[in-house]
Formats: structure tokens, sequence, C-alpha cells
């Protein structure tokens, strides 16, 4: 069965003209730079609320601002609005939006949404880890009196 399948397969390929060959290899690689592209802006959008939270957390003091739940919110936020945007206003409007209206190119968006936000939350998981490794390089010091101390190590 699988034999017949890949026959039937290059056979299809080989009634194909160069041209649509080419064709079809050409709107996989629009998809891909489509893709890429929303990856890049996302990881861009990222690393500026890092930044933009980071120097507000130096500069205000008492401010916590926690840069990563920040971006997750905004690329949650984002995808609904593209959700609405793909199933609602570009769908009653295929004529002029077609290409934006379709299944794959939400998911495209989607996807780059979701990666860009997991690369966060593993960013912020990564520090977090490499920040606990840091701090417990020193030993534990217990003040039992004012003549000794006592070290634990841990």
């Amino acid at each position: 069965m699988i034999a017949g399948d890949s026959a039937h397969h290059a056979a299809t390929l080989r009634e194909q003209t160069p041209w649509q060959y080419r064709r079809f290899l050409r709107f996989h690689s629009v998809n891909m730079t489509n893709f890429l592209f929303g990856l890049v802006s996302n990881l861009t959008l990222l690393a500026t609320v890092l930044c933009v939270c980071h120097l507000c957390n130096r500069l205000v003091p008492g401010a916590a601002l926690n840069g990563t739940h920040i971006f997750v919110a905004l690329a949650l936020t984002a995808l609904l609005l593209d959700a609405a945007l793909t199933f609602l206003v570009f769908a009653d409007a295929q004529s002029r939006y077609g290409q934006f209206s379709t299944s794959s190119a939400f998911f495209e968006r989607g996807s780059a949404y979701g990666l860009a936000a997991i690369a966060a939350l593993a960013w912020r998981n990564a520090a977090r880890r490499a920040r606990a490794a840091k701090t417990n390089d020193k030993p534990l010091v217990i003040r039992t009196s004012p003549y000794s101390e006592s070290h634990l190590p841990m």
C-alpha cells in the first residue's frame, strides 16, 4: 500500500511541468519566510519588553516587573486578536484578504506566538537556575554566640 502511494506521487510529479513543481516549492518557502518573519519580530518584541522591564526595575525603587510574564500576556492577547481578525474580519472579505483568512496562515502566526512565549519561559527558567546555582556557593553561617560561628555546608 505504501509503495503504491509513493508510485502514485511519483507519477503525479512526472505529469507536472517544471514550472508547476517550482511554484509548489516556492509556496512553501514563502510560508516559511512568513513564519520566520513572525518569529523574529516576536523575539524582537520579547527583547524590547525584557529591556524595558529591567530598566524600570533598576530606575524605580520598589518596582518588580516581570518581563517574561508581561510578554506572555502580550502574546496571548495578540493571538486572540489575530484569531478574531482571521476568522471574523478577513473571512468576510475573502476577495481582498484571502491569503490571511486561511487557517494555515493563522496556524503559522499562532506557532510564531507560541514559540516566542515558550522561548521566553525557557529563558526565564534558565536564568532562575543560573541565579540559584550562583547563590548556593557560599556556606551557611549561623551565629550562635558572639565568640563562635558555625559553618554548615549545604
